[in-house]
C-alpha cells in the first residue's frame, strides 16, 4: 500500500463522519415533522424528540377538512402565477440572451437591480396599488404580485440558460427561413423546458410559502393559502402540536410530489446556467 493511499484513507474517515453528522442534522428536522404529526398531546410531552407508539392518525383526519381547502386555494394562486411566470419569462429570457439591440445591457441591469430591492419594502405601495385596482379580496390580488416579483429571477435564469446554447443552431435555423418566432418555439423552447422546469420549482416554493402578502389582500379565511392555514392550528392559549405538525405535513406533500416528478429537468437546468 502506498504512502500516498495511506494517507487519503486517513483522511478519508474523519470525513465520512463529518458528512454522516451534517446529514443526520438536515435530516432530523424533517423526521422531528413526522414524528410529532403523529402523537397525541400526552405523547408529545412524554417523549419530545423521537417517534411514540402507536401512532395517532387522529391528527391528519382533524386537520384535512382545512387543509385540503387551502391546497385547493393555494394550487389555484400558483397555477396562475406559474403560467405568466413562464411565459414572460421565456420571452424575456430569449429577448436579452439571444436578440442584439440598443440599450440591452442597459435595460437587462435595469431588470437585475429589481433583485436588490428587500420585497418588504414594497408591501406599502403595491397594496395601495391592489387597492386603486379593487383587487382586493381576489384571487388577482395574490397571482398578479406573486408573478411581479417572480419574473425577475425567470428572466434572469432564462437569459443566462439561453445564452449558453450554441449558436449554430439558430443561425441553421434562419438560412432555412425561420423567423424569430419560429426559432422561438421550435428552436429556443424545446432547449429551454430544463431552464423553464427551475423556473417552475423556484415559482412554487415561493407562492406556496408566501404567508404575509396574503393576510394583507386576502381577508376571507375560506380563501386563504396553506401556509396561512396551517397557522389556524396554534390555538390563542395553547397549542395542538400533532395537529400543527399534520397540517405542515399535509400542506408539503404536494410539493414534494411536484419536486420528485421534475426533480431530473431542475438539475439539468441548475447544470445548465
Amino acid at each position: 500500500m502506498s504512502t500516498e493511499f495511506r494517507a487519503l484513507k486517513r483522511y478519508a474517515v474523519p470525513q465520512q463522519f463529518a458528512l454522516l453528522i451534517l446529514a443526520a442534522l438536515t435530516w432530523y428536522p424533517f423526521l422531528f415533522l413526522l414524528a410529532t404529526s403523529v402523537k397525541s398531546p400526552n405523547q408529545f410531552f412524554e417523549n419530545y424528540w423521537w417517534f411514540t407508539f402507536p401512532f395517532d392518525w387522529a391528527n391528519y383526519a382533524q386537520v384535512w377538512p382545512k387543509v385540503s381547502v387551502a391546497i385547493l386555494n393555494s394550487a389555484q394562486y400558483s397555477f396562475g402565477t406559474l403560467v405568466i411566470v413562464l411565459i414572460l419569462s421565456l420571452l424575456g429570457g430569449y429577448t436579452f440572451g439571444r436578440m442584439k439591440f440598443p440599450g440591452k445591457n442597459v435595460a437587462f441591469l435595469c431588470v437585475v437591480a429589481l433583485l436588490m430591492i428587500p420585497g418588504v419594502l414594497t408591501l406599502v405601495p403595491l397594496f395601495v396599488e391592489v387597492k386603486a385596482l379593487k383587487l382586493l379580496g381576489t384571487p388577482w390580488a395574490l397571482i398578479l404580485p406573486f408573478a411581479g416579483f417572480e419574473i425577475v429571477i425567470g428572466i434572469y435564469i432564462m437569459r443566462l440558460f439561453f445564452e449558453r446554447l450554441p449558436g449554430e443552431l439558430f443561425q441553421a435555423a434562419r438560412i432555412e427561413g425561420a423567423n424569430e418566432v419560429q426559432l422561438l418555439l421550435f428552436v429556443a423552447l424545446p432547449l429551454a423546458l430544463p431552464g423553464l422546469g427551475t423556473v417552475a420549482i423556484l415559482d412554487l416554493l415561493f407562492t406556496w410559502n408566501e404567508l404575509l402578502w396574503p393576510l394583507i389582500t386576502v381577508g376571507d379565511a375560506t380563501k386563504m393559502p396553506v401556509a396561512v392555514a396551517a397557522l389556524g392550528f396554534k390555538g390563542e392559549h395553547q397549542v395542538d402540536y400533532g395537529a400543527l405538525f399534520a397540517a405542515y405535513v399535509s400542506v408539503s406533500i404536494p410539493l414534494m410530489v411536484i419536486f420528485v416528478a421534475v426533480v431530473r429537468k431542475f438539475i439539468k437546468g441548475i447544470e445548465g446556467i
